[in-house]
Formats: C-alpha cells, sequence, structure tokens
C-alpha cells in the first residue's frame, strides 16, 4: 500500500518545519510521495524550499497568494494521482510514526476518511478560541468540530473534493457533504504545534466564519429569537396598556420606551449583519472567487 500513498504538506512561513517533516517521511516511508504547498510564504522560506532536493518523489508548489491553510490542501489534492492521501502539518513530526495506524484503521474499516486524534499543546488562547470553534462546530451537527489537521483519504473522495473546491475553504465540512463513512484512530501522542501563523482576529474569523458557511442555524436562530422577543414585547405592551385603560394608572414611559428602542435597534443591526455575513458569502460564490492560484511547480 505505501507505494499508492501521497503526503500533502501545507507550509507558510515554516520551511525548516516542512523540510524535517520529509526527511523523516522518506527515512520512515521512502515510497511516499511527498507534495509540499507553500502557501503564500515570504521569499527566504519558498526559496529554502526550492533548494531542498534531497527527497525523491517531492513535489513544491507555491500559491501566488496567502489563500489559508485549507486552499492549500485542495491545491495539494489537484496532484495527488495515488490511492490514498495523508495530510500534515509542517509541525506534525510525531505523528510520522501514527501513519500506520491510518492506513491499518482505513484498510480494516473501509471509511473514505479516518482522522488521528491526539493532544496538541497550545497556548492558553488558541486553546480558548479551539474550544470556541468547536463549540460552533458542534451546533451545525453531531461529530462537527472532531476531527484534525493529520487524515487519511480514498482517492474517490480526494478527486471529489478537488474537482467541486468552488471557493469553499472548509476541508472537513466538505467531507461530511460527501461522505458519511468517517473513522477515528486515538493517538496516544502529544504534539507541541508550531506558533500560530493566525492572528487574533483571524482565527475568530475563522471559527465564526465556519459557523456561517456550513449551517443556516444563525439565520433560524434569528427566526425564532425574533418571534420570542416579538411575544415578549407584546406581553410587555398589553400590560402596560392593562394599566392604563383598565386600572387608570399613568405610566411614565419616556425610560421604558428608550430602552425598548436602543434594545431593538441592536436586535435589528444584529440580524442586518447576519444577513450581511450570508450575502457576503453569495457573493463570493457569484464572483467566482478563487479558491487558490497555483504560481510554480518544481519536482
Amino acid at each position: 500500500m505505501n507505494d499508492q500513498v501521497t503526503v500533502v504538506i501545507p507550509t507558510f512561513n515554516n520551511a525548516k518545519g516542512a523540510t524535517d517533516l520529509v526527511k523523516l517521511l522518506a527515512l520512515n516511508f521512502p515510497s511516499f510521495h511527498i507534495i509540499i504547498v507553500d502557501d503564500g510564504s515570504d521569499a527566504s522560506h519558498w526559496d529554502q524550499l526550492k533548494a531542498f532536493s534531497q527527497v525523491p518523489r517531492l513535489k513544491k508548489i507555491r500559491l501566488a497568494n496567502n489563500f489559508g491553510q485549507h486552499a492549500a490542501l485542495y491545491a495539494g489534492m489537484s496532484q495527488v494521482k495515488t490511492t490514498y492521501m495523508i495530510t500534515m502539518d509542517d509541525d506534525h513530526q510525531k505523528l510520522v510514526a501514527q501513519i500506520p495506524a491510518l492506513l491499518a484503521a482505513s484498510s480494516e474499516r473501509g471509511h473514505a476518511v479516518v482522522y488521528g486524534l491526539f493532544t496538541a499543546r497550545r497556548t492558553w488562547l488558541r486553546s480558548v478560541l479551539t474550544a470556541v470553534y468547536r463549540s460552533f462546530s458542534s451546533v451545525v451537527g453531531v461529530g462537527h468540530g472532531k476531527g484534525s489537521g493529520f487524515r487519511l483519504m480514498r482517492s474517490d473522495l480526494v478527486q471529489a473534493l478537488s474537482k467541486n473546491a468552488g471557493g469553499v475553504q472548509f476541508l472537513d465540512e466538505r467531507i461530511r457533504w460527501f461522505t458519511d463513512e468517517i473513522g477515528y484512530v486515538s493517538l496516544q501522542v502529544d504534539v507541541e504545534s508550531f506558533k500560530s501563523r493566525y492572528s487574533l482576529s483571524k482565527l475568530l474569523s475563522i471559527g465564526i466564519g465556519k459557523s456561517f458557511y456550513a449551517t443556516d442555524f444563525p439565520l433560524r436562530f434569528m427566526a425564532v429569537f425574533g418571534a420570542l422577543m416579538a411575544l415578549v414585547n407584546l406581553a410587555i405592551g398589553t400590560f402596560f396598556l392593562y394599566k392604563k385603560l383598565i386600572d387608570k394608572i399613568e405610566v411614565p414611559g419616556f425610560t421604558s420606551l428608550i430602552v425598548s428602542v436602543l434594545f431593538s435597534t441592536g436586535l435589528l443591526l444584529f440580524g442586518l449583519g447576519i444577513l450581511a455575513t450570508y450575502l457576503r458569502q453569495i457573493l463570493l460564490r457569484v464572483n467566482h472567487a478563487p479558491t487558490y492560484h497555483i504560481q510554480e511547480i518544481l519536482e
């Protein structure tokens, strides 16, 4: 099976990590095909990757811009011609020894995709953001948000995903659109992640953006929440109307009016923000925003 495996490694400004991982792969699995996808790194990192030629069956791809990790994976997929594809981050050196576990799980269970689950040591901020991301994902459905960047996929799934990228960034969500044959392997490995290439705003954007991309839950939530607020406002209005008409009690209305107006305005703006986010996603699809653009390929 080993000669039918391609490992795709997306990397950004971590040429040393990527080349160290390639060396380990070539040492342990000399028959593997390897693809490094440089996601618009600084020129110095790409120069290091270009100069690295110690490993056979290695292909190096440079994207014209920083499209993001998932886009880099799609670019790598477009070049895969083997029966299986494994994806690994450029800081996954400790996971090289765990590759046989993924291959065995795929062979025994026949899953279209198998995730290797491991412990990743992150900063407290990244840990919090990861928890937020998984919370958003759990809203989409059972199993969403469960997985990792260490995956094995069959060629039929790889080809289907590659042909239907269509400007979509979230690989794991698209996998669930194409198949339910998803397996998991628990690995007793502790991986120390490379310094995050994403800023705080970028990580938050990815986490929140996934919930808008993968589900209509925010729209349904606003519809239900809006209906509940309408009922609450109707009850409050009925109460004050009763006080005025039946009990003949004058109710001071300035404070309650201001609070009501401000709250209602904030709610409307929040709802418009959700709609605007969905409209932006539609606009990107209509304008055929590219998932990636390959600038150079070296073999």
